[in-house]
């Protein structure tokens, strides 16, 4: 898994969500950026489609009542509505 690793910047036109889904990690955008170090990922953000830590940097979502697939959701992008 981390053999397949993605060690490049983000990329809107192939982006994190594209990467994890093909088996890829990626390195967690807000660590990158705001600390400058490298922590992988397989999780991304369903708004902004950029990986993040788990638990740190973003969760997972349901709104009241929602069946299915949790959502995930970075700090970055927020809460959101309920």
């Amino acid at each position: 898994m981390w053999q397949q690793a993605d060690y490049g910047p983000f990329d809107e036109t192939h982006n994190d969500k594209e990467k994890i889904k093909s088996g890829s990690a990626v390195p967690c955008r807000i660590c990158e950026l705001a600390f400058k170090r490298l922590r992988l990922t397989l999780r991304y953000c369903w708004d902004c489609e950029r990986g993040f830590c788990e638990g740190e940097h973003g969760n997972f979502t349901k709104k009241n009542g929602e069946k299915g697939p949790q959502r995930a959701r970075c700090v970055r992008c927020g809460p959101g509505p309920d």
